[in-house]
């Protein structure tokens, strides 16, 4: 047995572990979760400009069919929207054409393997943009559909004096099983993050299925020149390059939402988790510190209330501060998930999908130590 004094040490160092770590961890969030529940709205610019709606698709001809129309239908007096059929093998092509013939405003750009010479979608989207007749460009996926018919409305009215991004959220629709509800949980988390830090005037990323840039800002920065090698980033990366606190706005309204598809099997959605990991350590370095506080002091919380019951230091300071902590957490969440129109679901079972999270992340992290992702297929 270990003396007393070394032993009193060790339950010292437990606690002083669990405190610091709960601190931290209830700074993050009423900092930079809390935000985004407690925003207002700035008011849209009641200007209307004309807007090119871009769409890198490979192998999609399904979800082309179905959201193609949607956004055609969009209730807004000029917009093109930009198709680049990236590559695909299956009958993409053959929708796109039937589709343009029914819509005018589709433009489509087909683009060969041969000529798929960069990383990612960034070549695509790079011909797109340089297609593009409009000075306002907004992204989507072809796997999403707009929550209403004024979506491209909602993000434009972001383009208030000065602003030169717009970052919009993507929800993922909600299906039975617990992967749909992890995927959710994520989605909300990073939802909050990266309009939490937006507001707090630190705007670090957007998310490719609904951001919207003005042309010469992409060609101004050159593009995606800096990151071109990674086989993701052509969103994140490139926001985190460009965004300023005067220049990036956020819309949160629900007409502004992008509804995505959420991935059905587990292996597809760790393929997708695994590109976004490999852009995080490329993002300015008070971004990467910042970020890495949620997941490292959760971590350290984590070894440190083990620690104490191993110890026998405090337990009950200990659970007390974990219940504090939930309380927090759950509160922030339903407040964000009101302010999103979003459902709530998740929220109770924050915990335990935190944790999943967590630890998958960590074994994320260690398969892109050993083996790199490839670039999008």
């Amino acid at each position: 047995m270990l003396p007393t004094t070394l032993w009193s040490t060790w339950q010292i160092a437990c606690l002083a572990c669990v405190i610091l770590a709960w601190i931290i961890q209830l700074v993050y969030i009423l900092r930079y979760l809390l935000p985004l529940a407690r925003y207002r709205s700035v008011r849209a610019a009641a200007e209307t400009f004309p807007v090119s709606v871009i769409i890198s698709a490979r192998n999609e001809e399904k979800n082309l069919l179905e959201h193609i129309p949607l956004i055609m239908e969009q209730d807004y007096p000029e917009f093109e929207v930009i198709v680049v059929n990236d590559s695909s093998w299956d009958d993409t092509g053959t929708v796109l054409k039937a589709l343009e013939i029914s819509y005018p405003r589709l433009r489509l750009i087909h683009l060969d393997e041969e000529k798929q010479n960069m990383q990612g979608k960034k070549f695509a989207l790079t011909l797109a943009i340089k297609a593009a007749r409009y000075e306002h460009i907004l992204l989507t996926d072809a796997d999403c559909r707009p929550a209403s018919t004024g979506w491209i409305r909602a993000m434009a009215g972001g383009y208030t004096e000065g602003k030169e991004i717009v970052l919009g959220f993507a929800p993922q629709d909600r299906r039975p099983g617990w992967l749909n509800r992890l995927i959710r949980f994520d989605t909300l988390l990073i939802g909050l993050q990266y309009m939490g830090f937006a507001i707090r005037g630190q705007p670090y990323m957007g998310v490719g299925r609904n951001l919207s840039y003005k042309k010469e800002l992409f060609f101004r920065v050159g593009g995606f020149r800096s990151h071109y090698r990674l086989a993701s980033g052509d969103d994140d990366l490139f926001v985190n390059q460009v965004a300023t606190l005067r220049n990036t706005a956020i819309m949160m309204e629900p007409g502004s939402h992008m509804v995505s598809a959420p991935r059905e099997e587990w292996k597809g959605w760790f393929g997708q988790k695994r590109r976004h990991l490999t852009t995080a350590p490329y993002y300015k370095p008070a971004h990467r510190n910042q970020l890495a506080l949620w997941p490292a002091s959760y971590y350290l919380l984590l070894a440190g209330a083990a620690g104490t019951l191993v110890v026998h230091a405090g337990v009950w300071i200990v659970v007390g501060l974990m219940v504090i902590r939930y309380i927090v957490l759950v509160a922030t969440l339903r407040a964000a998930c009101r302010k999103l129109h979003q459902p709530a679901d998740v929220v109770w079972l924050a915990p335990v999908l935190e944790f999943h999270l967590h630890a998958l992340n960590v074994g994320l992290y260690v398969s892109n130590l050993l083996q790199k992702p490839q670039k999008w297929t």
